[in-house]
């Protein structure tokens, strides 16, 4: 089902954002393991949802890349938007809201 949803959202036309991220295994702190999660308003545009990336969804992905716009890099991860997504959600979600879900995530 969340396969079916993330294709199903790449597929559209709605803004999104892609955030990569690394897992870090305690004993190996030089070999972090990517991670990605796809970013997207619910229907109300009133929260942001996030969904963790199968593995096996990662290349279709990754094949996708070339839509989204890199807005930020940094050593611990990506971000990707498309649409305006940090546009959106400004817009949309009140900013202390926003502020609670980045703290919480």
């Amino acid at each position: 089902m969340k396969a079916l949803e993330i294709t199903r959202l790449l597929d559209s036309h709605e803004p999104l954002a892609i955030v990569r991220y690394f897992e870090w295994v305690a004993l190996a702190k030089d070999n972090g393991t990517p991670r990605y999660a796809l970013l997207h308003l619910n229907k109300k545009k009133n929260k942001i949802r996030e969904l963790s990336v199968p593995d096996t969804l990662v290349s279709l992905l990754t094949s996708r890349l070339h839509l989204f716009t890199k807005v930020c890099a940094a050593d611990g991860g990506t971000v990707w938007e498309r649409m305006h997504f940090r546009d959106v959600v400004k817009t949309s979600i009140p900013q202390h809201e926003i502020v609670q879900w980045i703290h919480k995530n």
